[in-house]
């Protein structure tokens, strides 16, 4: 699983003290960008500007403990499945090993220019069937 870390700032806070859900769901997009550098090989922002995007279509996120100011969230990324034009990919969000979150999210991959799905590029299949895991069991 490829992780990376986030740092809670002052901005991603509610009037609670603890960070805003809102900003917690882009942490994972955050988290995604990372996976792409870091498994991927690709910056997303070169793969962007060269015509490919994936826009979510549906994003389930469930929240475990609350989150912090300063407190540096460890995100588990890995793929579920990945689909013809589109990839699953699940989110395991930590501080100093306490579970915050989970998440998982369907993207569809499109073509800047027509905004339509495209199939997913060989190059890009490759690496993120890599990052499969299977699925866990079913929470009760």
């Amino acid at each position: 699983m490829f992780t990376t870390t986030i740092l809670v700032r002052f901005g991603d806070l509610d009037g609670a003290g603890i960070a805003y859900y809102p900003n917690l769901v882009n942490f994972l997009h955050e988290a995604f960008e990372d996976f792409f550098a870091g498994h991927v090989g690709r910056p997303y922002p070169e793969v962007y500007r060269e015509g490919l995007a994936s826009p979510t279509v549906k994003v389930e996120m469930e929240f475990l403990s609350p989150v912090h100011y300063g407190d540096r969230v460890d995100v588990g990324v890995s793929v579920e499945r990945v689909g013809r034009s589109s990839v699953v990919t699940r989110y395991a969000g930590s501080v100093a090993g306490r579970p915050v979150f989970r998440a998982r999210n369907v993207a569809v991959f499109v073509d800047l220019k027509t905004f339509r799905p495209t199939e997913v590029p060989p190059w890009l299949r490759e690496r993120l069937e890599a990052a499969r895991e299977p699925s866990p069991p079913p929470t009760s």
